[in-house]
């Protein structure tokens, strides 16, 4: 019976770092009553059974929103939505302690547990690959709140907040199970190191950035509304878009999925759609728009984002990573009549860089802001600053608003690149190139924002090399697995 306390308080305590309510300090010993449970159980039945459990527990409290989705009409589909999601986010977990099982098992030439955090790591890193990958339940986003420690994934990728959160945990159950000078140093070295380094990344910062005057609009156009009347969407748009003057402003941004498909006639704009749209590009020639559309080609369906510069497309990016059989099923599905959406998008494979006035910028689509990957090629191709654009409509509010939102601040410290992110109804802001949110919209509230925004073309060390911390720790796992198998064969012939 304590076996289950011990689970339940670790996972609710992980699961409530994971929420944008300033709790991400839980995550550095929220680990340690599970750990206690797992270092004294050796047999493999109860260790799924427990850490079924702790994950369906942590992530009932985490994704929990999910069961809010406005777009699905019956709440016994909301709620199935969330158990599946549950269910299959929890094999990682499974498979971590598993895993562990067997080194603890059969690795005794150094002391099992410290293997969590590179076993934790790379499983992470592995899960984030791929059409099925997730990032969104990474330990590391617990800690976007903590600028200092968040400055290192400009070299390790976030990855490495991950190892540090999973090290803590571990240097702390190892001083409770012993508490000596030994134990008690390690602890104060692994968990001081990050801060420390944070802070003389930060004290290197370079502020000599040119600027772009910007507009974000966030219309907060309800999903009835968008789906009925996209036209008074749009004048909606248009009138927040004309509140102030244009002159500086070199681009304007609006939520994806924000016009209407039929704007994009075979790559060119349709001036017949509506008056008051070709009237606002015309008459505001020195500057661009990007806007979100479903787009319609060669008889395949993308999620797009376009950009305009007065009556004329200028260049179209096609959403690259899509929300698994909610924007997209693949083929197999069909075979066996398991395509539940099959008016879905078809999948981008290009880089589609848009330019203004000399200047790169991406513009990538909602769920994208949650992986490092097609933002840093962006980047790594001239990229000089980000633009995410999101309909968060589904959801009516928080946790979930405030959890997708704060995920792009890891974009733009990996990257050193601003982050302009524009969503229907929030939340919309503009991150600087050091994790800071120097401007920001309320969620459910119409507004818009009018700043500037820092450029740059420098590459970090992430941008140029990608998730090396990540690969290490799984060639380090991979080594230590050879090199036992290899001991114990070489002990076998002897």
């Amino acid at each position: 019976m304590k076996n289950i306390y011990l689970v339940i308080i670790s996972a609710i305590l992980m699961g409530f770092s994971q929420q944008p309510w300033g709790f991400g300090f839980l995550a550095w010993f929220s680990l340690v009553p599970f750990l206690f449970f797992l270092e004294k159980e050796f047999r493999i039945k109860n260790i799924i059974i427990y850490s079924f459990i702790w994950s369906f527990i942590y992530h009932l409290i985490f994704f929990y929103w999910l069961s809010q989705n406005i777009g699905l009409d019956s709440q016994l589909l909301r709620y199935l939505t969330l158990l599946t999601v549950i269910i299959v986010l929890s094999i990682n977990i499974l498979l971590i302690y598993v895993c562990y099982y067997f080194f603890r098992k059969y690795i005794k030439r150094c002391s099992a547990i410290y293997i969590l955090p590179f076993l934790i790591t790379s499983i992470e890193y592995l899960r984030s690959l791929g059409f099925y990958g997730s990032a969104w339940n990474s330990l590391a986003y617990s800690q976007s709140d903590y600028l200092i420690i968040a400055q290192n994934i400009e070299y390790t990728g976030m990855f490495a907040l991950t190892f540090w959160i999973v090290l803590v945990n571990v240097s702390i159950y190892q001083l409770i199970h012993d508490i000596n000078r030994k134990n008690i140093i390690l602890l104060s070295l692994f968990f001081l190191f990050p801060w420390f380094t944070g802070l003389i990344i930060k004290s290197c910062y370079n502020d000599n950035f040119s600027k772009l005057n910007i507009k974000v609009i966030q219309p907060n156009v309800s999903l009835k509304e968008k789906r009925t009347n996209i036209m008074k969407s749009l004048n909606h748009m248009i009138e927040l878009s004309s509140q102030t003057s244009n002159d500086s402003v070199s681009l304007i941004v609006w939520p994806e999925s924000s016009i209407y498909k039929g704007f994009a006639d075979n790559n060119q704009y349709n001036n017949r759609l509506s008056p008051s749209m070709t009237k606002f590009l015309k008459n505001n020639q020195h500057f661009s728009l990007v806007a979100g559309l479903d787009l319609s080609v060669d008889n395949k369906k993308y999620n797009a984002a376009v950009l305009f510069n007065s009556d004329s497309i200028i260049n179209i990016y096609r959403k690259q990573r899509l929300v698994p059989h909610v924007e997209h099923t693949p083929e197999i599905f069909d075979k066996f009549g398991l395509n539940f959406v099959p008016m879905g998008f078809d999948i981008g494979t290009e880089n589609t860089m848009f330019n203004i006035t000399d200047i790169n910028f991406a513009s990538m689509i909602c769920i994208e802001s949650v992986f490092a990957n097609p933002t840093r090629e962006f980047v790594q191709q001239g990229a000089e600053f980000i633009v995410y654009i999101v309909n968060d409509g589904w959801y009516p509010g928080n946790p979930q608003l405030e959890q997708h939102s704060k995920r792009c601040i890891y974009r733009s410290i990996e990257n050193r690149r601003s982050v302009v992110r524009c969503a229907n109804t929030g939340v919309s802001m503009i991150v600087d190139p050091y994790g800071n949110i120097t401007n920001k919209l309320e969620f459910n509230k119409s507004d818009v924002i009018e700043s500037e925004v820092l450029l740059s073309g420098k590459k970090t060390f992430y941008t140029k090399y990608g998730d090396l911390f990540s690969i290490f720790n799984l060639i380090a796992l991979l080594y230590l697995i050879a090199s036992e198998l290899f001991r114990k064969f070489y002990n076998t012939k002897k």
